[in-house]
């Protein structure tokens, strides 16, 4: 809708006065233009002239609009750099879903989420939702290779630095809101 002019019809067709965007589909695409160098190397982005219909939708003043990323869960994104994915002995491992993942560990890995979410407040969504912000829960999580990519030992304190680097990354946009959806696991 972003991309083919139907947004703006839809939402009024709706009444709507919030919007949730998959601006990070599970797949690893992009619904925006991302100038991160990862996302370019990737192929991910979106076409031209997203960003700017993105803007304007998200100027209006009635209408509350919700980034959605799908952090680690990226199928795109291991095809590229096998270095940054959870591997199984077989390559890439892949979920349930037959989606890969990034490792969470991976500093370059945060930073590229991190860097998205700074691009999405700059684009002016009011809020960011971090989904799959965490290692994987569901699949053959036992054909993982277990090292410095996935250390169970080290989920808390990754996670729990990857929050507070988003969280400090986003302090310049104080209007915008950030949250995680996320379970018990």
């Amino acid at each position: 809708a972003l991309t083919d002019g139907s947004v703006q019809p839809q939402l009024e067709q709706a009444g709507a006065t919030a919007a949730i965007f998959d601006m990070k589909a599970d797949d690893g695409t992009l619904a925006f233009v991302s100038a991160s160098p990862l996302a370019v190397s990737a192929g991910g982005n979106a076409a031209a002239g997203t960003n700017e219909t993105i803007t304007s939708l998200n100027a209006q003043e009635d209408l509350y609009t919700v980034a959605r990323l799908s952090c680690f869960r990226d199928n795109t994104m291991p095809r590229q750099r096998n270095d940054l994915a959870l591997r199984s002995s077989l390559g890439n491992w892949r979920d349930e879903d037959s989606i890969r993942w990034l490792s969470p560990a991976y500093a370059e890995n945060q930073q590229y989420i991190t860097d998205l979410c700074l691009e999405l407040a700059g684009l002016g969504f009011d809020e960011i939702l971090l989904d799959n912000a965490g290692y994987p829960t569901q699949g053959n999580l036992g054909y993982i290779k277990p090292g410095a990519a996935y250390d169970r030992a080290q989920f808390s304190t990754v996670i729990g630095e990857f929050y507070k680097e988003v969280e400090e990354a986003l302090s310049d946009y104080p209007e915008v809101r950030l949250s995680v959806a996320t379970d018990r696991d």
